[in-house]
């Protein structure tokens, strides 16, 4: 008998712990990337993403047939404008101004926001008991970290994780090829005019050292404006540009190439300039190892 009952508890407690590491495993209070505890009762069936990189994540887990609105410049994966054509996703609005009126038409059980929403869209959201969690990484680890995080809400922990793996081997791989590489000197512009560049605390900044390269502008916090003197004396070996929008997209690169205030860089005479899209490189989802990896071959194409 007492033999019996240990065996009943034992398939009891393994019933429990199969259940406690399950994706199945529901209610949960999760913290978001602002701290905030949010209490989610089941595996979101409605999700709207109010940021780009949050619709690339969504999509990387394979959540697309979970996604019912997203923004206007939610672009990538391609798959999300077919979608909006057919119907199967809605526009919601702008990055900044989403329509708080067509979140609600969609009845959402989940709204992947970030913190640009925190003082408007969020209160309004919650107001009426839509359940609102923010994604804000702040570098590549933080990236790593939300992307599990999603997971867990989502109900998609084994492919988050698995997403995350490769993505932090990937990083890994190119960390340990630039440290036996020389480090050149790099500016990255935003654009052009003025000139825009970036500092410590952006994800550029961080790629740029991990790729094997020293941002010129690395004394500097944030996405400062700098002067073509400032450029010069610091002297870049690379330079690499921003893709603009529109029919702008080419001109930052244009301009790196012909203004006469880069004639004597290195970069210039070496004609190692090079052109980047803006939107792997800033989008805090699973594409910023594919900006790594871009990075790594502008810094060290004898090495690619």
């Amino acid at each position: 008998m007492r033999i019996k009952s240990i065996a009943l508890l034992l398939a009891a407690m393994l019933l429990f712990f199969t259940a406690a590491g399950s994706e199945e495993f529901w209610p949960i209070t999760a913290t978001d990337d602002l701290g905030r505890p949010v209490n989610i009762t089941s595996a979101p069936e409605r999700i709207i993403s109010l940021a780009p990189s949050n619709t690339e994540i969504l999509f990387a887990l394979g959540l697309e047939d979970n996604v019912v609105g997203v923004t206007k410049y939610c672009n990538y994966p391609p798959e999300v404008e077919s979608l909006e054509k057919s119907g199967k996703i809605a526009v919601i609005g702008g990055y900044v101004d989403p329509d708080v009126e067509k979140i609600l038409s969609l009845k959402p059980d989940l709204v992947l926001a970030s913190d640009i929403s925190i003082n408007n869209t969020i209160p309004s959201l919650e107001k009426v008991g839509v359940l609102t969690y923010v994604v804000e990484s702040k570098n590549l680890s933080g990236i790593l970290t939300s992307i599990k995080k999603v997971g867990i809400i989502t109900g998609k922990k084994a492919e988050a994780d698995a997403l995350a793996d490769e993505m932090e081997s990937r990083i890994k791989a190119v960390s340990d090829r630039s440290e036996a590489l020389q480090k050149k000197r790099v500016l990255y512009i935003v654009w052009h005019d003025p000139i825009k560049t970036v500092g410590t605390g952006s994800f550029e900044d961080e790629i740029i050292e991990l790729a094997g390269g020293t941002n010129i502008f690395h004394d500097l916090s944030g996405y400062p404006q700098v002067d073509p003197e400032a450029i010069a004396v610091r002297n870049p070996e690379v330079i690499i540009t921003c893709t603009g929008m529109g029919e702008g997209a080419d001109l930052p690169f244009q301009w790196a190439k012909t203004d006469r205030s880069l004639n004597l860089t290195d970069a210039r005479n070496n004609d190692q300039i090079y052109q980047a899209e803006g939107d792997i490189i800033t989008r805090a989802g699973p594409r910023i190892v594919d900006g790594l990896e871009m990075f790594f071959r502008f810094i060290h194409p004898e090495a690619s």
